[in-house]
């Protein structure tokens, strides 16, 4: 499917080679500032973009760049394969968060590149479950699949990653790197220690500009719940970008508190809000298009709920959704940060429940979780190692908020906007997700994220992004954090059988039975 955001949805195939023949694209995703690039880099070299397209654009520059620095220079979610018809590579990119996902699978006769798991198992016969990854995935709150998945030999193109493939050498090799480390400034989070809360607010052209980039041309919706994130992406969207938004908010009666009240928020927008009832037969008649979508178990319940979102955008006839992925990791939003303590040391491992490895009771034969705490305690050394110089309480949840952003974000908000969104050929943008916005937030001292009081034992979650909004809404608006909503448990139900027969034998588990399932948390 072509989704033609930009450009003539008639003349857009005709544009993924460059203007000499030398290179072909594949690409998915948008690049936000591709208007800016093509006049800065393309019109006067006489290579004009006939199509309208960011395609076009992205593959001309390789006419007149070199790859490191075209990537380095993009703005947007995106994955792209560009072939070298002269000297047969193959260069491969993927975003720095992520925002659009890239499977590789290779073995000694076959390399894959895709966008979805689906393809891949068509074309590779002989591809197997790696069962091992899949009892990881006990010790861990969701299903992390960063680097490997479920599958041998099928891995994940890292995000911020660029990388280059001699089809005559089969080699691979990366050629340069966007990393979302690369974004922290020691320097700036010591200086935004010293502001104050209204001081702050006012340095929030990030967000501005933010609505202004990532809104497109044609109509499109804002999903708004409720809550603080998409409530206050779907304001600033109406405010700051041309094409104001639709807005659109999915309702499980009886499971969610906050989106029950979500018609309140129609007096500050010029668009009524439309309401899309999930109900629990809704919910369960979904989960074989999801699965069937992702070919693996999901992370989380609302992958189903993304879905329903987008198909219900499709039907409205729009192409576009933007959602406040990123909120709760980029500025301290999830109830388990309220737990956290005051640090005055750095832990010696990630204490994160979401990006970090969780206590499980489960036992499986000839198998341990070695190799997943050997990685997170890595992945734990690096960040504490960007954040060198601040107190240990700083870093240590400076830390947290980073991983969170990089392991749990990215495999779990991210993977269920974009993968389910295809399904319906509609594309899931991220307000928070944007180069701006996020280098805004990692560099903001945790105070405006996280506040940990010593004294009556409650921590704040989110302190800035609370005032913004009660800058933007009445106070009276501002509800407590509610998690996804969703009828996993009622769902479940009908599909599983109790014995869990099947799950038992193939994981080999040992302290295996029914009145041990119902205390674990696995």
């Amino acid at each position: 499917t072509v989704l033609s955001i930009t450009g003539n949805p008639n003349q857009n195939l005709n544009y993924t080679n460059s203007n000499s023949g030398k290179f072909e694209i594949l690409f998915n995703g948008e690049i936000y500032n591709f208007k800016s690039l093509q006049k800065e880099m393309l019109d006067k070299n006489g290579l004009f973009n006939y199509s309208g397209t960011d395609t076009e654009t992205l593959v001309n520059l390789h006419e007149v760049e070199s790859a490191p620095s075209i990537f380095k220079n993009l703005e947007g979610m995106f994955s792209y394969i560009l072939f070298n018809n002269n000297n047969k590579t193959i260069t491969i990119a993927r975003d720095m968060i992520g925002e659009k996902v890239l499977y590789k699978y290779e073995d000694e006769d076959l390399l894959v590149i895709s966008s979805q798991i689906a393809p891949i198992l068509t074309i590779s016969k002989n591809i197997k479950i790696d069962s091992s990854f899949i009892k990881e995935y006990f010790h861990t709150r969701h299903l992390l699949t960063t680097k490997k998945t479920i599958y041998k030999n099928l891995t994940m193109i890292e995000p911020g990653t660029l990388l280059n493939f001699d089809t005559a050498k089969h080699t691979t090799k990366i050629i340069s790197e966007k990393k979302l480390s690369s974004l922290v400034n020691i320097e700036k989070i010591i200086k935004n220690k010293e502001k104050s809360s209204s001081e702050t607010l006012l340095e929030t052209q990030a967000f501005s500009s933010a609505a202004k980039l990532i809104s497109p041309d044609i109509n499109y919706f804002s999903v708004i719940s409720g809550g603080i994130d998409s409530s206050l992406v779907s304001k600033l969207l109406n405010e700051y970008s041309e094409l104001k938004p639709n807005l659109i908010c999915l309702q499980f009666p009886g499971k969610d508190l906050v989106a029950e009240d979500v018609l309140k928020f129609n007096a500050f927008f010029e668009s009524e809000i439309n309401i899309k009832v999930v109900s629990e037969d809704l919910f369960k008649e979904s989960f074989d298009e999801c699965y069937e979508s992702i070919c693996m178990p999901l992370p989380t319940h609302s992958f189903i709920s993304q879905a329903i979102l987008a198909r219900e955008v499709k039907k409205l006839g729009s192409k576009i959704i933007i959602t406040g992925d990123g909120g709760d990791e980029f500025f301290g939003g999830y109830e388990f940060y309220k737990s956290l303590k005051l640090f005055s040391s750095i832990p010696k491992s990630n204490p994160s429940i979401y990006s970090g490895v969780v206590k499980s009771n489960l036992e499986f034969n000839n198998w341990s979780n070695e190799r997943l705490i050997n990685e997170s305690d890595k992945l734990w050394k690096d960040a504490t190692s960007i954040y060198e110089g601040l107190n240990p309480n700083e870093i240590t949840l400076q830390s947290i908020l980073m991983l969170d952003s990089i392991v749990q974000l990215e495999s779990v908000g991210i993977r269920a906007s974009d993968t389910m969104s295809m399904m319906s050929s509609v594309e899931s943008r991220g307000f928070f997700l944007t180069k701006n916005i996020m280098e805004f937030a990692l560099n903001l001292s945790i105070d405006k994220k996280i506040i940990i009081d010593k004294d009556d034992g409650e921590n704040i979650t989110r302190p800035f992004m609370k005032e913004l909004f009660t800058n933007k809404f009445n106070k009276s608006l501002l509800k407590p954090k509610q998690g996804f909503s969703g009828y996993p448990n009622e769902s479940i139900r009908e599909f599983v059988d109790k014995d869990y027969k099947l799950t038992n034998d193939y994981l080999e588990i040992k302290n295996f039975n029914n009145s041990f399932l119902e205390k674990d948390t696995a």
